[in-house]
């Protein structure tokens, strides 16, 4: 026979869930997420290591504000290159120039 503290404690664990079950949950890999919950201000770590803990309920929010991220940094990767782009292009000599 289960006692009620072992249920209780069987219960939480099941709740716990790992960044790799998070990552999973929000279509991306734990590396992506470990860089999100860095940049976030939203999550700390719980332990050491920089370990996090997570249940269920987090999943949601969660997801929402990591699609947020992943636009804003797609957006910024995307100014970035133009910007690259851009100053190649003026540092090119033009043919007409020789």
């Amino acid at each position: 026979m289960t006692t009620p503290a072992a249920k209780k404690t069987t219960m939480k664990a099941a709740e716990t869930l790992t960044t790799k079950q998070i990552a999973e949950a929000l279509g991306t890999d734990p590396k992506t997420l470990r860089v999100f919950l860095r940049a976030s201000d939203d999550y700390e770590a719980v332990g050491a290591g920089s370990r996090y803990s997570f249940t269920t309920k987090d999943v949601g929010p969660m997801k929402t504000r990591f699609m947020k991220w992943t636009k804003e940094r797609e957006a910024t990767k995307a100014a970035k290159k133009a910007e690259a782009e851009a100053a190649k292009a003026t540092d090119e000599p033009t043919p007409d120039a020789e």
